[in-house]
């Protein structure tokens, strides 16, 4: 399992629906729209949205194979599976707009606890912490964007997105915190695409610990790995 961060948040974030709301209303007023245009633009933000989250539960529930507009479409509550393909025109459409959903979920979450620490050990610690905890309270977020990533395929049987995008992301997000506490002489020397993606293995097995008998609890799994962050990244007295 990869550890969630903001991997799908690399493609365009036009088309989430976090916001997605704010941004119609604020776009129907600068074009001057009428106040129903106004309206009925909100109204498809507010129905793209539901669709999405009633994916990402079914997704979560059912596994990606028997994920389907049907499905979906009882789980949303609405009256026809016309109304999903109205918005979302093929089931990969759907299921990149969930991927984008729950990396933009993750990315603001965590990026927010790991803003404004003073130290480069804080923010490593914090954010380490911020992912275990934003996967812990989100488990079906992070079902769904397994399931899509393990098995969503092109035409040619080739996996459209597999882990890559946000395992990358993970250690592109590590290593400026590991940079910067070598710069500032609080970290030892290391090489820091080598300790990131350590970093972000151990993660990934504590997110496994916790979702997986026998578990570990999230105040474990955060004691473990910022302990263990502290120790490889120490400079020696």
């Amino acid at each position: 399992m990869n550890s969630t961060t903001s991997g799908a948040t690399s493609r365009k974030t036009s088309g989430g629906t976090g916001g997605a709301a704010e941004d119609a209303a604020g776009g129907a007023a600068a074009d001057g729209a009428s106040p129903a245009a106004s309206a009925r633009s909100l109204a498809a933000s507010a129905r793209r949205a539901q669709i999405v989250e009633a994916a990402i539960e079914t997704l979560a529930e059912s596994g990606y194979a028997q994920t389907s507009f049907t499905r979906i479409k009882e789980r949303a509550g609405i009256s026809s599976t016309r109304l999903i393909s109205y918005h979302f025109g093929t089931k990969g459409e759907l299921m990149d707009a969930v991927l984008e959903e729950v990396g933009l979920r993750a990315h603001r979450a965590i990026t927010r606890r790991a803003e404004g620490r003073t130290t480069a050990l804080d923010a490593l610690t914090a954010r380490i912490e911020a992912q275990l905890e934003w996967a812990a309270r989100h488990p079906s977020a992070v079902r769904a964007m397994t399931e899509i990533c393990r098995n969503e395929r092109d035409a040619d049987g080739t996996l459209r997105h597999g882990t890559e995008v946000t395992e990358r992301a993970n250690v592109d997000a590590l290593e400026p915190i590991l940079r910067a506490g070598q710069e500032n002489g609080e970290f030892r020397p290391f090489d820091t695409g080598l300790m990131a993606l350590t970093l972000k293995s151990a993660i990934d097995a504590a997110i496994v610990r916790m979702a997986r008998p026998p578990r570990l609890t999230l105040a474990e799994c955060v004691r473990e790995l910022t302990t263990l962050a502290r120790a490889v990244t120490r400079r020696e007295p």
